[in-house]
């Protein structure tokens, strides 16, 4: 007799096959022996003989129902209402049964323990039991490896496995698949998705040929992975990876587009009553002639009048922009905007044109040079530690096999000297996408995988499904949903963590392939957006709706999630797994990384 037949034989029976049943979905009858336990989520399986080979199938109970036919004839309704319980009828002719969705089958043949599928339908009779967790080693002892917990089963102290399989080929390492999926972790606030997501991230470190970049809008991963934490530790000692967090205080920009944009949004221009949009960039590119000017013949009243030498074959006094910051080169711009060719390239209009020269005449040029300054910082290598253009942050996701590469946006590591506001952030992270995806191309292109997770916290604001409101949040939306659509085969997969489904974009979600879902979702408009991705397992929804609120517990909290796709083990057919997430920090460690 095999290991898994002994250990099934020991599990406790809770019922048997009924009828009507099928390969869908079982109906269960209840015996009376397990009607008084809490069935519902739990990890249950049985035997059977397909193709001459023993099988074995799991699924979770997804809901319980009871039937008493005697207490629905009118007549002993009307007793019941009279005096209550009625023995023998009440309790005792009750009939239990439960709905039980089969989403892993496994053969024990001569090849061992094999992934299967249910392709018959068992006798009425075959016995329910519930699965336990010698049972559940005995069936992956062949995978024990590859196995990472997250959570127990719902409603149970039964660790739920699941496999977090690395984006290389399966010679770079075990578990790998060949190509990247995306990710989707959902949920309300407060109910335990960024720290679930933290938990998936530590099992994709796991693997050393896997690089994994971190875009932390809020800081949630800057601050669990800061030094000296018991994740950080792990992640350096027990996995050997190279972990880096930078923020504000570390990056410089360089490049000349993104300079204009940045100051054409910075609020710069708008206190010299430059307002509308083309406007202000027509004025940023100006104040980058300025800078950096190139060689043009001399007109009166022309650049030449600031220190540029028309006859020059290189430009005359041009300042890279990680001097920019300098007193020198605000001087030169402030010089330059009050010039009549500049503000006539500003504006056509006469009227337009005065009102600028007036406002450029009364302002302070001390005041502007601070903000000025602000933005400028944001190109300057001065007082920068470890000071890193964006390129070269990227590059290290596919220099170095094991980086763990985290960049922090939170405000509480926004530099003082440093002007920051929501739109200058989204056009940073604009220009993280648009290089990380030149960086996928490019070792395609070389014919490698990059093997890349990328992580994205608060994705609903990134990517929103309404049209969003500036054309700096338009360009980043755009960029996500095309590196969605085609970096799957360059090896690179995203991560998308959102507090809502409703909200974010539809082409988003129809690429995820592994969702997990927390609290919060099961009702109005977020109940239709779930609807659409499960599509016909009502039971599953039905229990998602139970999940209680993480935040209304009395005693010990428990964050519930259900999640779908190649995740588990459990979970070959694509069937909704339901379960509730380890402690964390220590409980989580306790079960991955002793």
């Amino acid at each position: 007799m095999s290991e898994i037949k002994e250990n099934f034989d020991r599990t406790e029976k809770i019922g048997v096959v009924g009828s009507p049943s099928s390969t869908a979905g079982l109906n269960i009858d209840i015996l009376g022996t397990a009607v008084k336990k809490r069935l519902v989520g739990s990890l249950s399986v049985f035997h059977y003989t397909q193709d001459g080979e023993d099988h074995y199938a799991m699924g979770q109970i997804t809901e319980v129902q009871m039937q008493n036919v005697w207490t629905q004839d009118p007549t002993m309704r009307g007793i019941i209402r009279q005096k209550g319980r009625v023995d023998p009828i009440t309790e005792r002719q009750d009939v239990h049964t439960a709905n039980m969705m089969v989403s892993s089958v496994f053969s024990d043949g001569s090849k061992g323990i094999e992934p299967s599928s249910l392709g018959t339908v068992p006798a009425t009779g075959t016995s329910i039991r519930l699965l336990d967790q010698p049972s559940m080693e005995s069936l992956f002892t062949n995978y024990r490896d590859e196995m990472f917990y997250l959570g127990n089963a719902y409603g149970t102290s039964i660790p739920m496995p699941m496999w977090l399989k690395h984006f290389g080929k399966s010679q770079a390492g075990s578990g790998g698949v060949g190509e990247a999926y995306h990710i989707g972790v959902f949920g309300k606030t407060g109910s335990g998705k960024s720290v679930l997501a933290k938990m998936m991230v530590m099992g994709y470190a796991k693997h050393p040929s896997m690089s994994i970049f971190i875009l932390d809008p809020q800081g949630e991963f800057a601050g669990d992975l800061a030094e000296a934490s018991p994740l950080r530790r792990i992640l350096v000692e027990r996995l050997g990876r190279n972990v880096e967090i930078y923020d504000l205080h570390n990056l410089v920009l360089d490049d000349k587009e993104l300079f204009k944009r940045i100051l054409a949004n910075s609020g710069f221009f708008e206190e010299l009553g430059i307002i509308m949009d083309t406007n202000r960039y027509r004025a940023a590119n100006e104040v980058l002639k300025a800078l950096q000017p190139k060689k043009r013949s001399a007109k009166k009243g022309g650049l030449s009048s600031f220190g540029i030498d028309p006859e020059s074959s290189s430009p005359s006094g041009s300042t890279p922009l990680h001097q920019a910051h300098t007193r020198e080169a605000f001087d030169r711009v402030w010089d330059a905007l009050g010039l009549e060719q500049v503000q006539n390239n500003i504006y056509t209009s006469k009227d337009t044109r005065e009102r600028l020269s007036l406002n450029y005449e009364t302002a302070d040029p001390d005041e502007f040079y601070e903000r000025w300054r602000k933005v400028a910082n944001l190109f300057s290598y001065e007082h920068k530690v470890r000071g890193v253009k964006i390129q070269d942050l990227v590059k290290k996701i596919g220099e170095r096999q094991g980086n763990t590469i985290i960049i922090d946006f939170s405000e509480n590591n926004i530099p003082p000297d440093t002007y920051w506001n929501d739109s200058i952030r989204f056009i940073l992270i604009g220009e993280f996408l648009r290089t990380i995806k030149s960086e996928a191309e490019a070792s395609y292109r070389a014919k490698q995988l990059l093997n890349c997770l990328v992580v994205i916290d608060e994705a609903h604001r990134l990517a929103p499904r309404e049209d969003p409101e500036t054309e700096d949040m338009n360009v980043v939306r755009n960029s996500l949903i095309d590196a969605i659509r085609t970096t799957r085969k360059y090896g690179l997969g995203w991560m998308f963590i959102s507090q809502t489904l409703s909200s974010l974009h539809r082409e988003i979600i129809s690429q995820i392939r592994v969702y997990v879902f927390g609290f919060g979702l099961g009702w109005g408009t977020e109940r239709y957006a779930l609807t659409d991705i499960i599509g016909g397992a009502e039971d599953a929804i039905q229990l998602y709706q139970m999940f209680r609120d993480p935040q209304s517990s009395l005693g010990e909290r428990t964050y519930p999630f259900m999640t779908i796709g190649p995740i588990s083990p459990l979970s070959f057919s694509g069937t909704p797994l339901f379960f509730n997430a380890l402690k964390y920090p220590d409980e989580f460690l306790r079960m991955n990384f002793e």
